[in-house]
């Protein structure tokens, strides 16, 4: 299943806007191996947005599937560099 993220918000700024994302990722692994998640047109996420939407999915899945099961496409280096960081973080957190 894929996720145009800005079919959802209008940007990814907020823990709100995030999540948003992260209650239609929720739908979406319910009944997908795989969701991916399409960052076409947007320029620029938050932290917060990030958490919100990716990484509060913690508490349902580990980080480990969290990380096989969702598919990011379609981003630029800061998005990329933004989700990737936090991922390292949060790793570090709970490990």
């Amino acid at each position: 299943m894929v996720i145009k993220i800005l079919s959802l918000v209008s940007s990814c700024d907020s823990n709100q806007q995030g999540l948003c994302v992260k209650n239609a990722i929720l739908v979406a692994l319910k009944s997908q191996d795989v969701v991916f998640l399409d960052f076409s047109g947007v320029t620029n996420v938050t932290s917060s947005f990030v958490n919100s939407a990716l990484l509060d999915l913690s508490p349902q899945f580990d980080l480990d599937t969290i990380k096989s099961r969702i598919q990011i496409k379609r981003v630029n280096r800061q998005i990329g560099n933004m989700i990737k960081d936090r991922f390292v973080s949060e790793a570090r957190l709970q490990g």
